[in-house]
């Protein structure tokens, strides 16, 4: 999807559907792991809905414990089923409108741009930069540790 097709699909959605979103931050990944991290962003996501659902769908092959619901992993997910589309559409354009504010308040690191993606102009920037608070220590190229 364009970007602008994203914001157009996500306005629908939030006319049409009760979402839940929930994060985690930079600090909290690299301490207890993106796995562990993208699970508990589901939870807080799941605790976040208006509605108490029936089944949560969970897009890959692993699910999140801590919700108390019954759950159902579905590999490509969002290719077999139009909430977990839907849930993906939201997860980005939220994630992108983050980036935005992001790069507001760190311009110098063009996150409106590539938005933290590990782009060429990124690794640049990290480089001469170095990371802020916003970055993952964990992640190569920040990680100091490679190997």
């Amino acid at each position: 999807m364009t970007p602008l097709s994203r914001e157009q699909a996500y306005r629908a959605i939030l006319r049409s559907a009760s979402i839940g979103v929930g994060a985690v931050g930079a600090e909290e990944i690299d301490r207890i792991g993106i796995g562990r991290a993208t699970h508990l962003a589901m939870v807080r996501a799941i605790g976040k809905l208006p509605l108490r659902p029936d089944l949560v769908l969970v897009d890959g092959n692993s699910l999140p414990r801590g919700s108390g619901l019954p759950m159902q992993a579905i590999v490509r997910g969002d290719g077999k089923s139009l909430s977990i589309a839907c849930a993906s559409i939201v997860a980005k354009v939220v994630r992108d409108q983050w980036m935005d504010l992001v790069h507001r308040l760190h311009p110098e690191y063009g996150f409106r741009r590539h938005k933290g993606y590990g782009t060429e102009q990124h690794v640049e920037c990290l480089e001469e930069i170095g990371p802020c608070l916003f970055h993952r220590f964990s992640f190569r190229p920040i990680r100091r540790n490679d190997s």
